[in-house]
C-alpha cells in the first residue's frame, strides 16, 4: 500500500513538472521579476492562454507571515494564495492591462498558476 502511494506521488510530481515545462518553458513564456516588500517573485505570463504562474525567487522566503501583508486587502483567501494573486495582478498592471484573477491553483510548491481575464 505504501509503495503504491509513493508511486502515485512520484507520477503526480512528474505530471506537474511536465506540465510546467510545456506551459512555461523559456521558449513560450519569459520570466519577469516583481519586486515586493517580502522579496522578489518570478512571473511567467501566457497571455495566449490567459494564464500566469508566480513563484518566489530562490532568495525569497515564501512564508505567509512575510508575504501576507503584500495583498493590502485585495482578496480574502489563504494568505499565500492571496499574496501570489497580488504579485500576478501587480505584474499585469505594470504591463498596462486591467485584469481579474479567476482561479488560482498551487501546481508545484511554491508555484501557483492563475487564470485571468483582462478588460483591455
Amino acid at each position: 500500500m505504501i509503495a503504491v502511494l509513493a508511486a502515485a506521488l512520484v507520477i503526480a510530481g512528474c505530471q506537474n513538472s511536465g506540465y510546467l515545462l510545456k506551459t512555461y518553458s523559456a521558449s513560450v513564456a519569459r520570466k519577469h521579476v516583481v519586486q515586493t516588500a517580502g522579496g522578489s517573485f518570478w512571473v511567467f505570463d501566457r497571455p495566449d492562454l490567459g494564464k500566469i504562474m508566480t513563484t518566489p525567487s530562490p532568495g525569497t522566503i515564501a512564508a505567509p507571515a512575510i508575504i501576507s501583508g503584500a495583498t493590502v486587502g485585495l482578496v480574502k483567501l489563504d494568505p499565500v494564495v492571496a499574496a501570489h494573486q497580488a504579485f500576478a495582478l501587480q505584474y499585469l498592471a505594470q504591463t498596462g492591462r486591467t485584469c481579474e484573477i479567476k482561479t488560482s491553483v498551487e501546481i508545484w510548491r511554491p508555484q501557483f498558476e492563475h487564470t485571468y481575464v483582462c478588460s483591455n
